[in-house]
């Protein structure tokens, strides 16, 4: 089981490969969806990429972000060089990346990344029928999940440690949204990890608890797991070492069936390197809601070291209950608010008191807890961490009148150099014990001489020549290993096109409430049902209200059974049902007994992904809600079916907990929950969650069989109602009542505004 590792920048990588890792995975300076990252340029990626091969470590590059059409070209590049770079793989979200990839560089492997939103086994299985050889499994799937998406003859990758998005990745808009930073395009800006009111109560109700699964390596390595991956690319490099370590050392111990759980001080040097509201087993060992989410911490608090003694002026002392070194990081909880600084100071240890001296600007009492944020020697102990190095065996032969030969092997790859003849000895000839120690001075290089054996006879050996050799012949070991490990990522091809066919589409509304559907039809639109209930009992009663050449909108996540029941009832409905909108880009996976379109769950940004898509099979594609409306002149131009939004609430994310279930603190019972059901006062119904400037986001609930989703709605509706122009319009109705749904339609026939609330979204905001 592969132990893959985050590498942001150059010393990431190199802490990493210390450590123990068999890959990593980083990104080019274009296209990461880490773009915070430092991230590797043309001339470090290829250095990287040697440095990585060399060691036997494979390199994972992520271009897993959303392209606009302007933006192809350099694109293509990028895959062009990966492909020259010979890398181990690249990681994709955006359709048309893969439609690029799969004729540019048809011989470089893929990995579908999480931002693609993959969870079940149906996505995982078309994966791999569109050439892409390793899956990167959402984060919220269960272990049940996990286990039923593998053995489909694809890669399945999981999440196995670091911070976790709340929201279900590549389905998250709030930071391109409120803040014109696009979380599917590398630029997050981690609104999830603020303070929001929740019925009053203000806490961090979008930001969950870091991921530790070291301890479920066997259950994982059980369920067909080929790779756990460790997130953190936006990481400290002393992050990656210690994390790394820790998993390394736990996998080892699995492979030599000597595994045990980690005992308590491995855990606190896992809490204490980054932990986020503690450390859980996530989505993957049955964690819900509560076990998800601390409403009570946002950050890093590291561990709890002791607490103020007594304050006088600027000293105050602390009563430890862990030891204290020059160096570490402290924070001081006071009234509620953490006050950080460093420790100055002699080593004090755990059970005495340690003196302090506060800034300035930090206030300190009695009974303060006292929290050690980084532990300094930890940070220098990870630094420290030597490189690997590769045994290697030595053969000098050196006879006089013939050429000196070294021939150098790595177990595997074996080269041999060749320098000049050498001369008789006139006096005291070279012996094999004084060739023998010049030979093993390998510093400075990744080899380590296992064993060095040395013929000769009468030989004058110049100290000069043999070093020379025996740089000549290491160097050479060295490409041979490189070009032994790397994979082969075949000829270059051709820059696809990306003809798109004319197709006006009849005017298009998703609609949650009946009442809702029925103005849409009365105004000629083509009616989408987008229900809040896709149990069997919910879409039966739905069956009977639908009126020929209705749409049925799919749930962007949904267990494989479900995705079973959605199928079945397209079928029962076949005599009414129109066709039905797919949430994610797995779904292409079944094959639907009705026309099928791509909803917004499958964002198109390019017309490359249109194509893809058109050639997949779908009736229509839905333009990116993040494009301009210049871009989206450029994407529809000669009339594609391409539908684009002209009025309705963005869906900011997609939720897999409950913030009503989580404020009553309820950590198992998820799936079989009926506080909307009952109407009981608790529940999530009609709630919002409200930003400090005063904005309300909607909580929508969407049960399905398997549980509740929650969707967390934008504070107002995007208007485009009066913009010229956009051929293949649609609507999102959600929380509008009959007037504010009677006036919506009417805008939009008569190409007015509705006068209700709205917001321009990106018409002519560009997101980065």
């Amino acid at each position: 089981m592969e132990i893959l590792s985050p590498a942001g920048n150059r010393e990431a990588l190199e802490r990493a490969e210390a450590a123990g890792a068999d890959a990593v995975y980083l990104g080019y300076s274009a296209f990461s969806a880490r773009a915070g990252a430092g991230n590797f340029n043309r001339e470090e990626l290829a250095e990287a990429i040697r440095f990585a091969h060399l060691r036997h470590m494979r390199v994972y590059v992520t271009v897993n972000t959303l392209v606009k059409d302007g933006e192809l070209e350099e694109v293509a590049g990028v895959l062009s060089l990966l492909r020259e770079l010979r890398a181990d793989a690249a990681l994709v979200q955006d359709l048309g990346i893969l439609r690029l990839c799969r004729s540019l560089a048809p011989g470089l492997k893929l990995h579908a990344s999480t931002q693609m939103a993959i969870h079940n086994r149906t996505g995982v299985r078309w994966c791999g029928e569109k050439g892409m050889s390793r899956v990167v499994l959402a984060r919220e799937c269960s272990l049940a999940e996990i286990r039923d998406c593998c053995g489909t003859g694809v890669e399945v990758e999981a999440f196995g440690h670091g911070a976790q998005c709340v929201s279900v990745s590549g389905m998250c808009l709030f930071s391109s949204m409120v803040g014109e930073r696009s979380g599917n395009r590398g630029r997050c800006a981690q609104p999830c990890r603020k303070r929001y009111l929740y019925r009053g109560r203000e806490g961090a109700w979008l930001s969950p608890r870091d991921l530790c699964l070291r301890d479920a390596l066997p259950a994982l390595r059980e369920a067909g797991v080929c790779s756990v991956k460790l997130e953190g690319r936006l990481k400290r490099p002393e992050y990656v070492a210690a994390v790394t370590l820790t998993y390394r050392r736990a996998a080892d111990a699995l492979e030599a069936g000597a595994f045990r759980p980690a005992e308590e001080r491995e855990k606190q040097a896992l809490r204490q390197i980054f932990s986020r509201g503690d450390l859980m087993g996530g989505y993957a060992l049955g964690c819900e809601d509560a076990a998800v989410i601390d409403p009570e911490a946002a950050g890093h608090r590291g561990l709890r070291a002791g607490r103020i003694a007594g304050v006088s002026g600027r000293l105050a002392r602390v009563s430890l209950s862990l030891p204290l070194s020059d160096g570490d990081g402290l924070a001081i909880e006071h009234q509620g608010r953490m006050g950080e600084m460093i420790y100055a100071g002699k080593p004090v240890q755990a059970g005495e008191t340690a003196v302090i001296r506060l800034r300035e600007d930090l206030r300190a009492a009695p009974g303060d807890a006292v929290y050690r944020l980084s532990d300094s020697r930890q940070l220098a102990e990870a630094m420290a961490m030597p490189g690997r190095r590769v045994p290697v065996s030595l053969t000098l032969r050196a006879y006089p009148g013939a050429p000196m030969t070294l021939t150098v092997s790595d177990g595997r790859s074996r080269v041999t150099a060749e320098g000049d003849p050498v001369g008789a000895a006139r006096t005291a000839p070279a012996d094999e014990e004084t060739l023998g120690r010049s030979l093993r001075k390998t510093g400075g290089t990744v080899f380590q001489p296992e064993t060095v054996r040395v013929e000769t006879a009468g030989a004058f050996v110049p100290v000069g020549a043999l070093n020379a050799l025996r740089r000549e012949a290491l160097e050479r070991l060295a490409e041979e290993r490189i070009r032994a490990f790397a994979p082969e990522t075949g000829p270059a091809g051709a820059f696809p096109p990306a003809e798109l066919p004319e197709g006006r589409l009849p005017p298009m509304a998703w609609v949650r409430e009946a009442d809702q559907a029925e103005a849409a039809r009365a105004a000629g639109f083509r009616v989408i049902r987008d229900p809040e209930d896709y149990r069997k009992e919910a879409l039966d009663r739905l069956r009977e209200s639908l009126v020929p050449g209705d749409w049925l909108q799919l749930p962007s996540v949904c267990g494989e059974e479900t995705l079973d029941l959605l199928e079945a009832f397209c079928r029962e409905a076949g005599d009414v049902l129109g066709g039905v909108v797919l949430g994610s880009a797995g779904q292409l996976g079944r094959r639907w007994p009705a026309p099928f379109g791509a909803g917004p769950g499958i964002p198109v940004m390019n017309r490359q992904a249109a194509a893809f898509l058109l050639e997949e099979g779908c009736c229509f594609v839905t333009a990116s809600e993040e494009l301009t409306g210049a871009e989206l002149k450029e994407l529809t131009a000669s009339c594609p079916p391409v539908t684009v939004r002209i009025w309705g609430r963005t869906q900011l994310m997609l939720l897999h907990h409950c913030p009503a279930r989580t404020a009553l603190g309820l950590q198992s019972g998820h799936a079989a929950c009926t506080l909307c059901d009952r109407q009981d006062p608790d529940a999530l119904r009609g709630s919002v969650l409200e930003d400090p400037r005063g904005y309300a986001y909607p909580l929508l609930r969407q049960r399905l069989p398997e549980g509740c989703l929650v969707r967390l709605m934008n504070d107002r509706p995007v208007e485009w109602t009066d913009r010229p122009g956009i051929l293949n319009p649609a609507v999102v109705l959600t929380t509008e009542d009959r007037e504010e749904t009677r006036r919506v339609l009417e805008a939009v026939r008569t190409g007015r505004k509705t006068g209700l609330p709205a917001t321009a979204g990106h018409w002519q905001r560009k997101v980065d």
